[in-house]
Parts: C-alpha cells; sequence; structure tokens
C-alpha cells in the first residue's frame, strides 16, 4: 500500500479482492460469517464502482459524485444509498490510512506490521497529513459521537 503513489477505486477493489481469498475464507462455516458477507457486498460495490468512475478514479473523482451518481452505483449493485455512503466512507478512510503510510515510507518512519500499530501510526501521523477540511470534518464527526453519546446516556 505504501508503494503505491496514489490511492485508487481499483486499489481498493483489491484489497477487497485479497481480503476473500484468504484461506479464513474457505474454511467451512467462515463463508456466512456477517464479516465475510460485508466484505462481498463491498466487492460487489467496488466492482460497479470501477465500472462507474473506472480503475484510476481516486478521492477527488469519489468527493465530486453527486446524489444521482451515487443513486446509480446503489441500483446498480441494489444497495441502499447509505450502505453506498459507508463503502465511498471506507474508501475515504482506506485513502487517509494510504497517505499515512505513504507519508512514514517517504520519512523513513518504520511501517506499521499489524492492526495496533497501524492505530498508532494513525494517531501519531494522521493530523500532520490530514487537510484543514478533513480535520473539521473530524471534529465535527467526534462532536456528533458525544452528543449522542449523551442523549442515549440520559434516556
Amino acid at each position: 500500500m505504501a508503494n503505491t503513489p496514489v490511492w485508487t477505486v481499483q486499489l481498493f477493489k483489491d484489497e477487497i479482492d485479497e481480503t476473500l481469498s484468504s484461506w479464513k475464507t474457505k474454511v467451512p462455516g467462515m463463508s456466512g460469517t456477517s464479516q465475510i458477507k460485508a466484505a462481498k457486498e463491498t466487492q460487489r460495490a467496488t466492482e460497479q464502482l470501477v465500472q462507474l468512475l473506472g480503475p484510476h478514479a481516486t478521492i477527488a473523482d469519489i468527493e465530486r459524485m453527486d446524489r444521482k451518481a451515487k443513486l446509480k452505483l446503489a441500483i446498480s449493485c441494489e444497495m441502499t444509498m447509505d450502505e453506498v455512503d459507508m463503502i465511498l466512507s471506507q474508501f475515504k478512510n482506506m485513502e487517509l490510512m494510504h497517505r499515512i503510510l505513504r507519508y512514514r515510507k517517504e520519512h523513513g518512519i518504520e511501517l506499521p506490521t499489524d492492526g495496533d500499530g497501524l492505530k498508532m501510526a494513525m494517531q501519531k501521523d494522521g493530523m500532520k497529513i490530514m487537510t484543514n477540511k478533513e480535520k473539521r470534518e473530524m471534529q465535527e464527526l467526534v462532536a456528533k459521537q458525544q452528543k449522542d453519546d449523551l442523549y442515549r446516556g440520559n434516556k
């Protein structure tokens, strides 16, 4: 992931395909788990996303998608708009992880080897590479989550 200069929808699709070709998905009983089912739905959506935008589409192309383009994607992969928005959000999160890994590689910083290491890298270097718009969106999301948590706590 750190070796590619730009994160594209094709790379995102390849990551999903790789997840589904893992030995874990071939173990009897594992193919029915909710994680595998979600990955298969994401795979179907990413295939349609590649068809719709092309394999070299980037985060800029995703952010330019209007409601009509998202609706077309939802219809083509038989998903709700919320599910499509969630998959596009996953793409954005993966693109952010890609930028963090590229930053670490370019600056000679050790690349993480597991999920915990990736979380630490995101905490340590995330703010350095995020745009001001992304930082604002993150703050708004955190504020909304805190408000929702507070509301649920008062019920």
